[in-house]
């Protein structure tokens, strides 16, 4: 197993892990998983699924623990017909595989893992679908600790596509008639009030360990090195991990450039940084989020916590962000369904590609219009996740898709 400690991004201060936190002990400040060395070989190519990377991750590969997981990594496929109308060569992670047809399950484990070392017994966290789904599955698979979610009463619908991953004895539900960020403070009363452990968010590092994975399989399984990363953000947690994965590897220097995707009627951390600001102020926050059909989670008005980490990275390694607006996001959707492959994956499955890619896709269209991602480069975007029941309606995408056999 690797040593990892745990160390303060503000005071640097160093423990091991002996249980949950989720902020230093010392100075209140951002706790991140470090180890005492980067391995010569990070993968173990003996392990199946996550656990090839235990080198480089806070886990183990025992064999008490090899059953949870099985899924393996995704697949990079290049974009044809977009690659040729945008003149870069775009990749696409097809997330969509993954088994609740999202990268947010590349945290479950790590999360439940860490809620079993620790002995938490109830843990609250806030979501607005996909990091739900992904931990209630993987608590569902474990069988525990008990999880309570709080989601907001939009969610309600998205949620039952994959009710199957939600064992009732290990997980409650509760929704909340709110904002994302009224959902946050409700979740944090309830955990306070019932005396359970609350989750923490981009603050929890077994989450931002999770989201690793994906940067881990890039760097140490694509035989290409891209330019750009492009991922869809809300709190920042997919560019903190990303840039993370090299890190670990020592190879910070070789992380492509990452451009950060919001959509346009809540784009905090958008004019944070067009603003140059080293942390988010009330001047970047939407006072209102316009409800749009087009933008189903990332709705995050004040993410203060996770900007300041997220813009170091950003200016690291020299990346961007973008604000795209719904019929942007339309558009890019239905660019999906002019690749080969998501018309094959289609017929195949009857899967649709998630808003959050679109909207990402969408930065990626725009980034190039505008100049920021240069003709000629090469571009891999996190194909973060599949449509939840309700999130696409057929008339957008009818005179695309074919009929499915």
């Amino acid at each position: 197993m690797a040593k990892y400690f745990l160390k303060c991004a503000d005071c640097d201060h160093r423990e091991p892990e002996t249980e949950y936190r989720i902020v230093c002990p010392k100075c209140k400040g951002f706790l991140e998983v470090a180890f005492e060395s980067v391995p010569a070989e990070p993968l173990d190519r003996s392990q199946p699924s996550i656990f090839k990377f235990h080198r480089v991750m806070p886990y183990e590969a025992t064999p008490d623990v090899l059953d949870y997981e099985h899924f393996e990594p995704t697949p990079i496929v290049p974009a044809g017909p977009l690659s040729e109308r945008l003149g870069i060569d775009l990749y696409f992670k097809d997330e969509t595989l993954m088994p609740s047809g999202t990268w947010k399950d590349r945290e479950g484990y790590v999360s439940a893992h860490r809620l079993l070392i620790n002995h938490v017994k109830d843990l609250v966290i806030f979501s607005s679908g996909n990091t739900a789904t992904s931990l209630a599955r993987s608590i569902s698979i474990i069988r525990g600790p008990r999880l309570h979610i709080v989601l907001p009463e939009a969610s309600r619908d998205r949620i039952q596509t994959y009710a199957q991953f939600f064992d009732p004895e290990f997980v409650k539900v509760h929704y909340f008639a709110g904002s994302n960020d009224e959902c946050i403070v409700a979740a944090r009363k309830l955990a306070q009030e019932q005396g359970y452990t609350i989750e923490g968010g981009f603050s929890n590092y077994a989450r931002r360990e999770g989201l690793k994975l994906l940067g881990l399989e890039v760097a140490t399984l694509w035989d290409r090195r891209p330019d750009w990363y492009v991922q869809p953000v809300a709190g920042g947690i997919g560019v903190y991990s990303f840039y993370k994965a090299y890190a670990d590897l020592g190879r910070a220097a070789e992380c492509p450039r990452i451009l950060g995707v919001q959509a346009e009627i809540c784009p905090p951390m958008v004019n944070a940084w067009r603003d140059n600001s080293s942390k988010l102020e009330q001047r970047h926050v939407p006072q209102t989020v316009i409800p749009s059909d087009f933008v189903r989670v990332l709705r995050t008005r004040e993410p203060a916590d996770s900007y300041p980490v997220v813009k170091k990275v950003t200016d690291k390694v020299n990346g961007a962000f973008e604000a795209v607006n719904d019929q942007e996001i339309y558009e890019a959707l239905r660019a999906f369904y002019r690749e080969p492959y998501y018309l094959d994956h289609y017929q195949r499955t009857g899967m649709l590609i998630g808003l959050e890619p679109a909207t990402a896709l969408a930065g990626v269209i725009k980034s190039v219009k505008v100049g920021t991602i240069e003709k000629g480069s090469s571009v891999l975007l996190n194909v973060s996740g599949a449509a939840k029941r309700g999130d696409i309606r057929a008339e957008w995408l009818a005179d695309l898709l074919p009929l499915r056999h």
